[in-house]
């Protein structure tokens, strides 16, 4: 069942050439999409489309089969949960407060909170194991503890998607690894379907269901992990050589880069 969707969306700021040209992607129920591709192919602005953030020049994006843009602001809150690249909040706030926020949009202003608002803020933090940490402020917490703080708030909204543009940036190897098996963990055991954005082509490969190759806001190619992280794709996307091998404990695909590929399309001797 897709869950979200672009039919034919034309992206572009202003009045300058477009940056997303015919995009057509489908988002089933329950499945990790990543979209990857070098700087500049259209990755975040697809995702901000997606996210309603940014309005389509052409086409229409489709949340649970209606135009997103005709939907009023709570109910897509309500379905849908963003997480930016750079995300920001008061320092003094505490990890619960932060989380209580993503309540905002199941709550009517008047209404103080409710036995679901305590049980879903309740149930974010458990999953992603900041319990023991709800009353710590914002500013005393790791890279990696903020970032669960964040995804908490978001899945405080209780969202069918979640949309997230580089969650495991400046984060040290073991925090992003924990963020990634923590997104895995709520995609398989609550359904969560996710779209993010990622530059890690082994962890996108490793986490994701669906790959999306982007090359001047365009699809290059789109499949399961094994079929689109392939040494063609990559020299045609990336513009770089390099060799595939798989990871005898997942069965992903694992990209060693060797060398940039220059003009001509040959790798560097």
């Amino acid at each position: 069942m897709t869950i979200l969707s672009a039919d034919h969306v034309r992206l572009g700021y202003r009045r300058g050439a477009a940056v997303v040209q015919d995009l057509v992607l489908e988002i089933a129920q329950g499945e990790i999409v990543t979209l990857i591709g070098p700087n500049g192919s259209g990755k975040s602005t697809i995702l901000r489309a997606l996210a309603r953030l940014m309005k389509p020049q052409g086409g229409a994006v489709y949340l649970d089969g209606k135009a997103i843009h005709r939907l009023p602001t709570r109910q897509v809150a309500q379905k849908l949960a963003v997480l930016p690249q750079s995300p920001s909040a008061p320092e003094d706030l505490t990890v619960r407060d932060l989380v209580r926020r993503g309540r905002f949009a199941r709550q009517a202003w008047w209404r103080a909170a409710s036995r679901n608002d305590r049980q879903a803020v309740d149930w974010a933090l458990h999953v992603t194991g900041l319990e023991p940490l709800q009353e710590r402020m914002l500013s005393t917490l790791s890279g990696g503890e903020r970032q669960r703080a964040w995804i908490a708030l978001a899945l405080a909204q209780e969202p069918r998607v979640l949309l997230l543009d580089e969650p495991t940036t400046f984060l040290d190897i073991s925090h992003q690894l924990e963020v990634m098996a923590l997104l895995q963990t709520l995609n398989a055991e609550n359904g969560l379907s996710i779209v993010m954005v990622l530059h890690d082509l082994n962890q996108a490969a490793r986490f994701s269901h669906r790959l999306v190759a982007l090359r001047d806001g365009a699809i290059h190619a789109l499949g399961k992990p094994a079929d689109v992280l392939t040494e063609a794709v990559l020299r045609e996307v990336f513009r770089v050589e390099g060799v595939i091998a798989h990871d005898p404990h997942t069965q992903t695909p694992i990209f060693t880069p060797l060398r940039a590929v220059r003009g001509n399309g040959h790798g560097s001797p």
